[in-house]
């Protein structure tokens, strides 16, 4: 592992951005461009998880250092992640601010998740809804997940309540349960929403403050099948038989093993546009 670290002696922001990045130097630049015309105070932290040609990027993004991990090989996302979240926990900062390569905070969301998250301490975990494109930016739907510990609680005995690209999470619900496990593929983020939501509440912010792509070429539609069974490994093992929405959960991630994923996205088209 090696890093490439501004030099600084600014204080320590509240937050700091973490961007995993593997082969997509265009959405890291782009991410980056965005997070650059952000006034918010934050420091960035890009892991390259071991892309074949190096992923580049400048010391500052606007008034926002940065710090780009290079890991020698590709592990996969909950490494990079982890090997990001290191550092965080070292340096100190309140909250972890969650992107991947590509997709867009809008104007003003970094600032908006890390005040509830002062104001609101019992939060462990707050996402926001998010505005879903193609990897041609044309408009898919708009994703409004639930908002309140208990209806995110609910939901999550069939998905994650929260997306990944939005959530601000506080770096104490992470000192206190742990970082990201790699047992469970594709489905990391849903595991960690869980066990921290045994300790924390979990909230989402009802505004859309993000624009996340759905690409053809992402773990969403390629790696489909893999994120079920990691999903429905998840839901056993996390079951409680006296929910019925356990029981429910578990049948239909099963049931859409055998559904066509563009089936499912034009469903969601309709629905929630």
């Amino acid at each position: 592992m090696t890093f490439d670290a501004p030099e600084t002696a600014d204080a320590t922001p509240a937050v700091c951005v973490l961007i995993p990045a593997w082969k997509d130097q265009p959405g890291l630049s782009r991410t980056l461009d965005t997070l650059a015309q952000d006034a918010c105070p934050f420091d960035i932290i890009v892991v390259d998880d071991g892309s074949p040609d190096p992923m580049t990027c400048g010391a500052m993004a606007g008034t926002h250092p940065v710090t780009l991990i290079r890991l020698p090989e590709n592990r996969g996302i909950e490494h990079a992640l982890n090997a990001g979240l290191g550092v965080i926990l070292d340096r100190g900062y309140r909250y972890v601010s969650r992107l991947d390569c590509g997709d867009t905070p809008f104007d003003g969301r970094i600032a908006r998740q890390a005040d509830y998250l002062d104001a609101h301490p019992r939060i462990g975990v707050l996402g926001t809804w998010a505005r879903c494109v193609d990897d041609a930016g044309a408009y898919l739907f708009t994703l409004r997940l639930p908002t309140s510990h208990a209806a995110i609680t609910r939901r999550q005995r069939y998905v994650a309540a929260l997306l990944h690209p939005t959530v601000m999470i506080r770096v104490d619900a992470l000192r206190m349960t742990g970082l990201y496990t790699d047992r469970y593929k594709t489905a990391e983020d849903h595991e960690l929403f869980i066990r921290i939501g045994r300790h924390y509440e979990l909230a989402n912010l009802p505004e859309t403050l993000t624009e996340y792509i759905i690409s053809v070429s992402g773990t969403t539609t390629l790696r489909r099948r893999r994120t079920l069974v990691s999903r429905f490994r998840l839901l056993r093992d996390t079951f409680e038989p006296r929910d019925p929405h356990a029981w429910l959960g578990l049948a239909r991630t099963a049931a859409l093993m055998v559904v066509p994923f563009g089936l499912v996205t034009a469903a969601k088209r309709r629905v929630w546009r």
